[in-house]
C-alpha cells in the first residue's frame, strides 16, 4: 500500500494489516473471502510486477518475513553520519513499542537461525546491552569508524615500535632510532590534531576514521624515509670532509635536501588534486598526506640536523 499510494497520500494505518480470515470476519461477518487466497493473490501480483529474484531478495520463501531497506540520497559524509545516528536513535527510543515486537535489528551473535539477541522483547538495559544495529553501507561505515577510533593509538604505536627496532638494527645505533621516532611522533601528533579538529567541527570526511589510518601509516613512513636519507648522507659527508659539521651539513642540504624538496613537491602535486572530490575517503587521504608531507620536509631539513648535532650519534660522528 505504501509503495502504490499516490505521492503525498498517506494510507490509513488501520488498513495496514494481514487479511486473515478471522480479521475479515471481525470487520464484516458476511465476508466469506479466504484470507490466504487474498495474500497469495497479492504476493503473486507483486512477483509479476518485478524482475526475477527482486522479491526473493527481500522476503523469505513463505513470505512471512521480509527485510526493510532504505536508501539515502546523498554521499555527503556529514549527512550520512547524521542519518545513521537518527535511524539508530529512533530504533533505540521505540525499541519497546508494540510495533517493534517482531522486528529483528540485524544479526549480532550466534547462528543465523537464532535471532534471540536482536528481538524486541530482549532489548533491555544491562551491562551486556548492545544498541540495535544498522546494517548496509552506512552501518558498516559507522561500525568501522568506531573500531578505528578504538585502535587509533595502538596501531600507530606498534608502527613506531617496529620502526624503532628496525632502524636500531640497520644503523646499529639507538640514538639514530630515537631521532627518527621523534620526527615520526611529530607527524603523528599533527595528524591527531588534524583529526581532532575535523571531529570538533563534525567534518566526517576527515575525522579519525578507518581509511585515514592507512594515510597515517603512509605519512609516518615518508617522514622516516626522508630522515634516513638525510642521516645517511650526513654520515658520508662527515667522512668526506674529515668531520667538518658545517661543510657536511651544507653539502647534505644542497644534495639530499634538494632531492627531498623535489620529492615532496611531486607528491603534493599528486595528492592535492584529490581535495577537489566530494568522496570522503579520497578527500581525507589527500588532506592528511598533504599535511604530513609538509611537516616531514620541515622536520627532515630543519629539526633533524639539530637533533643530530645535539645528540651526536656515533653513526654520523664516529670514525667508521
Amino acid at each position: 500500500m505504501l509503495l502504490t499510494a499516490e505521492p503525498g497520500t498517506m494510507p490509513d494505518i488501520k488498513d495496514l494489516y494481514i487479511p486473515t480470515s478471522a480479521k475479515l470476519r471481525s470487520i464484516d461477518p458476511e465476508d466469506d473471502r479466504s484470507g490466504d487466497d487474498i495474500v497469495q493473490l497479492y504476493n503473486g501480483l507483486l512477483e509479476t510486477m518485478t524482475d526475477d529474484g527482486d522479491m526473493d531478495s527481500f522476503v523469505t520463501r513463505d513470505w512471512n518475513d521480509g527485510v526493510v531497506m532504505g536508501f539515502v540520497n546523498t554521499m555527503d559524509p556529514k549527512e550520512t553520519h547524521q542519518v545513521t545516528m537518527d535511524i539508530q536513535q529512533y530504533i533505540e527510543d521505540h525499541k519497546n513499542d508494540p510495533g517493534f515486537s517482531k522486528v529483528n535489528f540485524g544479526l549480532r551473535t550466534g547462528p543465523v537461525e537464532d535471532l534471540s539477541g536482536d528481538t524486541n522483547e530482549l532489548s533491555v538495559e544491562g551491562p551486556d546491552y548492545v544498541r540495535p544495529a544498522v546494517g548496509g553501507f552506512l552501518g558498516a561505515t559507522e561500525a568501522t569508524r568506531e573500531v578505528a577510533v578504538a585502535n587509533w593509538l595502538s596501531g600507530p604505536m606498534l608502527t613506531a615500535a617496529a620502526i624503532f627496532v628496525i632502524a636500531a638494527l640497520i644503523f646499529r645505533s639507538v640514538t639514530v632510532s630515537v631521532i627518527l621516532v621523534v620526527l615520526l611522533f611529530i607527524t603523528l601528533y599533527a595528524q591527531y590534531g588534524l583529526g581532532g579538529y575535523f571531529t570538533s567541527v563534525q567534518n566526517w570526511s576527515g575525522n579519525l576514521a578507518f581509511h585515514l589510518q592507512v594515510a597515517l601509516s603512509i605519512a609516518m613512513g615518508l617522514g622516516v624515509d626522508y630522515g634516513i636519507y638525510m642521516i645517511s648522507r650526513l654520515r658520508e659527508e662527515m667522512q668526506a670532509t674529515a668531520g667538518d659539521w658545517t661543510k657536511s651539513l651544507e653539502n647534505t642540504l644542497n644534495t639530499t635536501g634538494s632531492a627531498v624538496i623535489v620529492s615532496v613537491l611531486v607528491l603534493l602535486g599528486c595528492f592535492v588534486p584529490l581535495l577537489n572530490t566530494d568522496l570522503a575517503n579520497t578527500w581525507g587521504l589527500g588532506i592528511y598526506i598533504s599535511e604530513a608531507l609538509l611537516i616531514d620536509v620541515v622536520t627532515a631539513l630543519l629539526l633533524l640536523p639539530l637533533l643530530v648535532k645535539w645528540l651526536k650519534p656515533k653513526f654520523v660522528f664516529g670514525d667508521n
